[in-house]
């Protein structure tokens, strides 16, 4: 009778501890960083799988666009009261008519005005993957120009991910 009470008491510790450590596991703590991937609609974790470019996050560190895992990432804190606007300007090649292809075609060197309450504050190029990171301090920015903006608020020592589409290549 002992040994099935004791065998009843570590079933029930375990029980008790393996739902508390999972859920501890799924909250990524501040000095990991995380892989984000562009699949011609959002960013979605992980990296890319196909060889494209993907962006490496972590809290008061500058993204690091990436093509394959590296370890150790060059970690350049952020200055204080800023955050990061990182992401992609591509053009769609898919969707409606557009039924074939990867879904989006990457926009290199692209030149993406900032500015904020209605004025211009910098200007940034897009990389060779269309992959573009910009370090601001905290506030309320437009990012791009004319029909293709966003509207971003950027907060102390975060990364926002921001997917800018620059057009759309139509096919009949």
């Amino acid at each position: 009778m002992p040994r099935a009470l004791l065998l009843f008491l570590l079933i029930s510790v375990i029980g008790t501890a393996l739902p508390a450590s999972a859920s501890a596991a799924a909250i990524p703590p501040a000095e990991v960083w995380r892989y984000y991937h562009f699949n011609g609609v959002a960013f979605i974790p992980g990296p890319a799988v196909d060889g494209s470019a993907f962006i490496a996050v972590r809290e008061k560190v500058r993204p690091v666009v990436l093509t394959v895992q590296a370890s150790p990432l060059e970690q350049t804190p952020l200055p204080d009261g800023s955050g990061v606007i990182a992401g992609i300007c591509y053009l769609q090649s898919s969707g409606g008519k557009l039924a074939s292809g990867s879904g989006f075609s990457p926009y290199p060197r692209v030149p993406l005005l900032i500015s904020t309450e209605g004025k211009e504050y910098v200007t940034v190029q897009t990389d060779d993957h269309g992959y573009f990171v910009v370090v601001l301090p905290a506030g309320t920015y437009s990012v791009g120009s004319g029909p293709f903006t966003a509207e971003i608020t950027v907060e102390r020592g975060v990364t926002t991910l921001v997917p800018l589409r620059a057009g759309k290549r139509m096919v009949d």
